[in-house]
């Protein structure tokens, strides 16, 4: 296995916000995100200003899930913001066979000192039948489509969709299709969306399957948010006792999908 760690670690980018079809106007992904009330947002200060570092869902009004590599650089007493309101942060937990700068176990979980009451929770989705679905994400770091890769950042949330193409292990993998094969608000994450969620429906809930740690470059010749890009998210069903038992039992929603009950 050491030789697969090594291989990912050099082919891979930090998945950060939303890249879109060049083919698609971009109001449509603003436009979807609108109904977002799950997310929050981790800034920093680069040169003086305020810069999107990454992004996290709440599975509790007092509990996030994000990347270990996001969480890598905040600590108890920093804030998040949900809404433009910012919350302090209690605790910060990486997964504990998480290493920096390298990709597997790449979870972590945010405790908040003050509930969010106005989120909507999203649910932890531990059933194994991920590949095949449609899922959502959303962010706000830097954007661009699948021809010209990144082109900057303006701040603004946005949703896109992809197909699970595959769900393995720790992760669940997107590929960044275009023309046929691309659904309509296909995309992928960029730079500032990692820790965000992929999310699916299911019996009229909204179920988390995944959150934003790597995209692997080399089917593209290294160019970072192009079409043909796998995006690697970890997988929220493979670390599903890890989840519970670091929440230890506090109160979240654990309804699981009807092909897990």
């Amino acid at each position: 296995m050491r030789w697969m760690y090594f291989l990912i670690f050099i082919i891979a980018l930090k998945a950060h916000a939303i890249v879109i079809r060049h083919d698609v106007a971009d109001k449509n992904y603003l436009f979807a995100a609108q109904t977002d009330s799950s997310t929050v947002t981790f800034y920093g200060i680069y040169k003086g200003e305020k810069i999107v570092e990454g992004t996290g869902t709440l599975i509790a009004d007092d509990w996030i899930v994000t990347a270990a590599h996001v969480a890598n650089y905040l600590s108890p007493g920093g804030k998040v913001e949900f809404k433009n309101t910012s919350y302090k942060i209690e605790k910060v937990v990486c997964h504990p066979r998480w290493q920096d700068k390298k990709y597997p176990f790449d979870i972590a979980l945010i405790k908040l000192f003050t509930p969010i009451k106005s989120a909507t929770i999203a649910k932890l989705y531990f059933a194994d039948d991920e590949a095949g679905q449609t899922a959502t994400f959303l962010g706000r770091g830097d954007t661009g489509n699948g021809i010209q890769g990144i082109t900057g950042a303006d701040g603004h949330m946005r949703l896109a969709e992809n197909k699970i193409i595959a769900a393995e292990e720790q992760w669940i993998k997107f590929e960044f299709d275009q023309g046929e094969d691309a659904l309509p608000l296909e995309g992928i994450s960029g730079p500032g969306d990692s820790g965000g969620p992929a999310f699916v429906s299911a019996q009229n809930n909204l179920y988390i399957v995944g959150v934003s740690s790597w995209q692997d470059t080399e089917p593209t010749k290294w160019q970072e948010a192009r079409y043909g890009v796998v995006e690697n998210y970890t997988r929220i069903s493979y670390f599903k006792n890890w989840i519970i038992e670091t929440m230890s039992g506090e109160a979240f929603d654990k309804d699981l999908p009807s092909s897990e009950r």
